[in-house]
Formats: structure tokens, sequence, C-alpha cells
């Protein structure tokens, strides 16, 4: 498994913590979550708070999560969002890559941001990965027709839409009002 990760890294989020947020099926739906306990280093249980289940690490958007997968997201010093397929206390690996990462937003340290659970920051959501039934806002079109696929009066950075699809192309969005068991999104 090499390193396991820091304890201090799973758990229920904290104000100001450092919790690994994660994407997991709970059973009905992909949801927000955290670790409770690494079993492999592919290997996790994780939690929304209500449901519990053991996920592999899989390098798939959050809206494509089936049952007894998980995903964590990441971000490089450029800014791209990638998914992590294999983690351990100091390095992890994002197709096919291996690299540092810690929970700081530098953009010249060459390391990967880990998102944190319970974050108070917004969280960018690419199209593709929105959930269904959820409300966001547009922040930045890019070349996703969102009136098209979600219904919104127009296509402008600020407008509230309601996911009807996990959508195309490049825009970003960020969540309107985090249902209760999701943490910083």
């Amino acid at each position: 498994m090499g390193r396991p990760l820091n304890k201090r890294y799973l758990g229920e989020p904290t104000p100001d913590g450092q919790e690994i947020k994660v994407q997991f099926f709970n059973g009905s739906t992909s949801v927000d979550g955290w670790i409770v306990k690494q079993l492999g280093s592919k290997r996790f249980r994780c939690t929304d708070g209500t449901a519990t289940a053991d996920c592999a690490l899989v390098d798939k958007l959050a809206a494509a999560l089936t049952a007894g997968e998980m995903s964590i997201s990441v971000k490089d010093d450029a800014g791209v969002v990638t998914q992590v397929t294999k983690i351990s206390g100091r390095k992890l690996s994002t197709a096919g890559t291996t690299t540092g990462w810690n929970f700081s937003d530098s953009v010249v340290d060459a390391k990967v941001e880990m998102e944190e659970a319970g974050s108070g920051d917004p969280v960018i959501h690419t199209s593709g990965n929105f959930i269904v039934g959820t409300d966001y806002t547009i922040t930045v079109p890019g070349t996703t027709n969102f009136d098209a696929e979600h219904g919104p009066a127009d296509n402008l950075a600020g407008t509230p839409f309601t996911a009807l699809v996990p959508g195309t192309g490049t825009g970003t969005a960020t969540v309107v009002a985090p249902p209760a068991d999701t943490f910083g999104t």
C-alpha cells in the first residue's frame, strides 16, 4: 500500500481542518463525503454522515460513479482539475502521473491541491460533473450551452440553473445552496 494517509486527513470535516473531500456512491446517487478509514491505496470506507460504503478509488467524474466507487479531485498549479487514481501519505497518481499533494492553493509548489471536505470556499464544478437536480450558478460559460442543457434564460456568468444532465463543454458553476449532506460544494 505504500505509506498510508495520515489519520488527521480522515474523518468528519472540522472548521479549518484538512480532511480529504471525496465523492462516493451512497447506494442511490453520487454525494460529497469524507474518508472514515483507509483500506488500501485504492480502497476506502467513505461516508456523508448518513450512508457509509467501502469504495474503490476510480478515475471517473462524480456523476458517473456507481456502487462501490469513489473519486477524489485535485487541482494542479495550472488550475486543471483531475481525478486521483492512487494515493498514499505523500504522493498520488492522476492518469499515469505521480506527484506530491497538499492543501495549499500555491500555483508554484509543483504539488496538486487537495480539496478539503467542509471547506467554506465555493467549489467550482466543471460541466460533465454537474449532479442532476442540484442548483448551480454559472461562473464561466465556456463552451457549455447552459440554456439548451439546463434551461436558464441565458449563458451568462451569475445566472442560476438546476442541472438537468451532467453537462458537456468547458463551462463551470458553483452550487447555490448545498443540501444538508454536502460540505463546501
